[in-house]
């Protein structure tokens, strides 16, 4: 397969810094390397108003334009491969391939108890300012946390909050439905943010898909074991026909 670029989607508030060893590693194999840095999160401009999917799309768009990039690998790490899966179901062309890690494409949670996360949340918060309890906020904070699973909410705050929200009620079902990019769903066994039961389910929906668990992984895999992480997608990448 020819060597095309290589885009990496950080995951939700995550900056590029963090996917630098990613790159290198790519980088080593040749694949001239990309890290996108997403409005809001860690190496990016403030938020002026809450966003939604189709503005990171757009945002990515402005990306490959700016960097002259008409064809990509995609790497999408968790929130990064949504951006992937929508704009690539409308610009198949744009992608040699996909290889998504820990990408919540299918809801892990129903909506009534979404809202009831939030809620939880809320009250955690009230909580942990009434006495005694002022006391132990942070251990306040990491168990509802824990009994609510919503890292990314607490992680948000003001408009990367409502961003958020925006994010998650979008339904990535159709998107996948009409991919047409070969793709790789490389997932860790250990994965506890998104399992590997909603990768077989998206794997069920993209035309195609392969999907690869790396065992002993857990979700932060693509960056923390990068050497492992692009041990597995240059197998995959090798397999496809040369193009």
């Amino acid at each position: 397969m020819k060597k095309y670029p290589v885009v990496i989607l950080p995951g939700w508030l995550l900056g590029s810094k963090r996917f630098l060893g990613l790159a290198q590693e790519f980088e080593k194999q040749g694949y001239k390397t990309y890290i996108v840095d997403f409005p809001g999160f860690e190496d990016e401009v403030r938020l002026s108003s809450a966003l939604n999917l189709t503005d990171y799309v757009k945002y990515l768009q402005q990306f490959l334009r700016r960097q002259n990039i008409t064809r990509a690998v995609f790497i999408g790490h968790s929130f990064g491969g949504r951006v992937a899966l929508k704009m690539l179901s409308q610009e198949p062309k744009k992608a040699s391939a996909l290889i998504l890690s820990g990408t919540p494409g299918l809801p892990g949670i129903t909506k009534f108890r979404f809202y009831v996360t939030v809620a939880l949340v809320k009250a955690g918060k009230l909580v942990s300012f009434i006495p005694p309890f002022i006391f132990f906020r942070k251990l306040l904070r990491e168990f509802f946390k824990k009994i609510t699973r919503a890292h990314d909410y607490y992680r948000s705050d003001g408009l990367l909050r409502e961003t958020f929200k925006n994010i998650v009620k979008e339904q990535l079902v159709e998107y996948m439905k009409k991919l047409r990019v070969p793709t790789l769903l490389l997932w860790g066994e250990s994965d506890r943010l998104v399992s590997v039961k909603i990768a077989r389910k998206m794997q069920r929906l993209i035309l195609k898909s392969q999907l690869v668990v790396v065992p002993k992984m857990g979700h932060m895999f693509t960056y923390r074991e990068p050497k492992v992480f692009v041990g597995y997608a240059l197998k995959y990448l090798e397999s496809q026909p040369t193009k």
